[in-house]
């Protein structure tokens, strides 16, 4: 918006600057002319504006359908890494024999469920409104945690291992959601 107020104040001043030598050049112009310019004119920055609060309206519906799911989404993964790392955390203390994390602290054990529900409800129901690199990121993840969860329930994967590799791919998830976030809500536009 701010763009295309300065490129407007700008070809106003370029306009003006035009119309006024081609007047100084000795140009005739009758008024009928110039009244039709004028409207022409008017008409081109009206129709501007119009494509322009289309499309913003666009925007703000789109930001309207995908925010609670979003949100919801963010929270959970947020969740979902820091519980992660408590267990990451327990799991290096009772290897090293170090001091384990403090219970209070412990994690609710519904987040990976709650997690994998609002995953697969903004992969199945949403799918259509979101962006298709943030459906891809979501697939990616979804990929890569039922790889890991496989690993470890099969092949006996080390736990220390499984829990790095979910809280980095999570945490690509997350800021690649704040990215989707932040341009979908229109914040940068600001």
């Amino acid at each position: 918006m701010f763009k295309f107020l300065v490129g407007s104040i700008v070809g106003f001043f370029a306009g003006f600057i035009l119309f006024v030598s081609i007047l100084v050049a000795g140009v005739q112009f009758d008024v009928s002319i110039a009244t039709n310019i004028v409207i022409a004119f008017a008409t081109l920055m009206a129709t501007v504006i119009h494509f322009s609060s289309i499309r913003q309206q666009r925007k703000d519906r789109l930001w309207d359908i995908n925010k609670p799911i979003l949100f919801e989404l963010s929270k959970s993964l947020s969740l979902v890494i820091k519980a992660s790392k408590f267990y990451l955390q327990e799991e290096c203390a009772e290897r090293h024999m170090d001091e384990r994390p403090n219970p209070i602290d412990a994690p609710d054990p519904s987040v990976y469920k709650d997690f994998s529900e609002k995953r697969d409800y903004a992969l199945n129901v949403y799918k259509a409104v979101m962006d298709k690199e943030l459906i891809d990121a979501l697939k990616e993840a979804k990929r890569i945690n039922d790889n890991i969860a496989h690993g470890v329930n099969e092949y006996d994967v080390d736990h220390i291992t499984a829990y790095e590799e979910s809280i980095s791919t999570n945490e690509d998830l997350q800021e690649k959601l704040g990215i989707f976030i932040t341009k979908v809500s229109g914040v940068k536009d600001i």
